[in-house]
């Protein structure tokens, strides 16, 4: 299949030079959004042609494209973009098979949880369409992370690349991340979010970087500062230092656990070679996070709002936000807590970002946040002081309890796919924050019960043990812990993290080598004409 695939290039060429030309003709034409799903088909197609390409592909769909944002997809952004990593995973396995093979305990790692969630569907039947949906996101990360361990094993210095390459990254995304604390305005977000949660009006004192939501946010600075770390690439302290200033400017208390669960690690597992030099560097790197955080440049800060009855400021030549936010687009679904079909919800914002306070704007209302000067190191220390989303927490573990205990089939085999979402829908927790249970362990064991629980805790453990790299296992630690206090699924760039920590552990296993089959196991290929081999006319293994 794959020489056939390969052996079309003259027309794939074409192909494409036909589709460029027609996404010219629809943007020249005034149909920008048709020209952009051709452009987008396009990138799409050339990314499948090559594994390594899939790979990167993965990668900068999971961290930088985010899921609050509505492009007019046919569906929920994040079951879309579940959709088309599942396609990319595949195809990458389709063209690896025929020199690889399919690994029987690959295949099925990546089935255990869509198993378990099948499972647990059938005991408890509420139709197939909630067993999709639970289904999908646990067997696309499946598949990719699959995927990731095969090419690993194949070219692990693809993936540290990727790993380095996005640390650096991750520095850019920590400038605009200051810019948005001190502007208080999130630019993209506020104009093409589809639902108002995810924009600055829901609280204009924390970073969203490029994810459009402050935990999820606080998750890449995490991890980016984690692998800048246990990586240590040249001028390794610059993202280390940049993620940690994002770690603060993000609020995301989930993500500060995380870390420090993960700095403990880390100095546990490298005890003796920590010396005074590092203690010093590390001494540094707080204080120059520090300065950063707290730094305001007036020039960058927005005016106050004039006392009422107050004449208006003279216009300046400092940026000042506008005094109302687009409207979101009419393309986009309307805010509600069930997502357009055919998924059945949206990633919800979770009780760890603020409520809004009684001056907030309702869902629908076009006001923006008050300007005012914000002080990122007292918003920071306010996140560590106010008890109320750790309130909202304990009512939501109550909740999920008493769901769990109901008997004994819910203990073991749980309320069945999407049984959250149904609850959330149809009953609801009633404290003023946000629809979630924000525990992705106990909503697991809420649908897919003991069982899927049981699988879930095995997977982590099994991959901290069986991946013996450093920063695999320091970023396992983290999001482990981290996901503990919000549910991880729908939300791609927390879940690429754990697909990160899998990538760059199956790299450093010390069976880390591609096991191509022997030459009698693998898939005839076609025989070539008038350029047989001497060795019997076989084309050669494609590669």
């Amino acid at each position: 299949m794959t020489a056939q695939v390969k052996g079309v290039e003259r027309r794939v060429r074409l192909l494409g030079i036909g589709l460029v030309l027609l996404a010219a003709g629809l943007l020249f034409a005034g149909r920008w959004q048709a020209a952009i799903a051709v452009g987008v088909g396009i990138l799409l197609g050339w990314v499948l042609l090559e594994p390594v390409r899939i790979t990167w592909a993965v990668f900068v769909i999971a961290f930088v494209i985010p899921v609050t944002i509505d492009f007019g997809y046919p569906t929920n952004p994040s079951y879309t973009l579940v959709l088309v990593l599942f396609v990319l995973a595949g195809w990458g396995r389709v063209l690896r098979a025929e020199r690889d093979g399919w690994q029987p305990k690959l295949m099925a790692a990546a089935l255990l949880l869509p198993m378990c969630a099948v499972l647990a569907g059938i005991v408890h039947w509420h139709g197939a369409k909630p067993v999709v949906v639970g289904v999908a996101p646990l067997l696309c990360f499946g598949v990719l992370g699959w995927h990731l361990v095969e090419e690993a094993r194949r070219d692990p210095p693809t993936i540290r690349r990727i790993a380095e390459t996005f640390t650096w990254f991750s520095v850019v995304v920590a400038v605009f991340a200051k810019y948005q604390t001190l502007s208080r305005t999130w630019p993209i977000f506020d104009q093409l979010a589809y639902d108002w949660t995810y924009t600055s009006a829901f609280d204009n004192t924390r970073a969203v970087g490029l994810s459009g939501h402050p935990i999820i946010y606080g998750t890449f600075a995490m991890a980016m500062a984690l692998v800048a770390l246990t990586l240590r690439g040249r001028y390794w302290y610059v993202p280390f230092t940049a993620n940690l200033v994002g770690l603060v400017l993000s609020g995301t208390r989930s993500a500060w656990v995380g870390t420090i669960l993960a700095l403990a690690a880390w100095l546990l597992l490298r005890w003796r070679q920590v010396s005074w030099r590092g203690a010093a560097t590390g001494v540094a790197v707080a204080a120059v996070s520090y300065a950063v955080v707290a730094f305001a440049p007036s020039a960058l800060t927005p005016a106050p709002a004039p006392a009422p009855g107050a004449a208006a400021p003279v216009a300046s030549a400092s940026p000042v936000p506008s005094t109302e936010a687009p409207a979101p687009s009419t393309e986009a679904p309307a805010p509600s807590t069930e997502a357009p079909a055919p998924s059945s919800k949206a990633p919800a914002p979770s009780t760890e970002a603020a409520a809004p306070g009684p001056s907030a704007p309702v869902p629908g209302s076009t006001a923006a946040p008050a300007p005012g000067a914000v002080d990122a190191v007292d918003v920071a220390g306010s996140r560590i002081s106010d008890p109320a989303s750790a309130g909202a927490r304990f009512t939501r573990i109550n909740v999920v309890w008493d769901g769990i205990t109901r008997d004994w089939s819910t203990v073991v085999f749980g309320n069945g796919p999407e049984a959250n979402v149904r609850y959330l829908e149809h009953v609801g927790i009633g404290d003023g924050q946000a629809e979630v249970f924000d525990n992705t362990y106990l909503t697991f064991w809420y649908n897919y019960g003991l069982v899927g629980l049981a699988g879930l805790l095995s997977l982590l453990a099994m991959l901290f043990w069986r991946l013996r790299s450093l920063p695999a296992r320091v970023l396992l630690v983290a999001i482990a812990a981290q996901i503990f206090f919000f549910d991880v699924w729908l939300w791609l760039g927390a879940v690429a993290v754990i697909l990160l920590a899998i990538a760059l552990g199956a790299a450093d296993h010390p069976s880390s080598s591609a096991r191509p089959l022997p030459p009698d196991a693998r898939l005839p290929l076609p025989r070539t004409s008038g350029n047989a081999s001497a060795e019997g006319g076989v084309a050669p293994a494609v590669h």
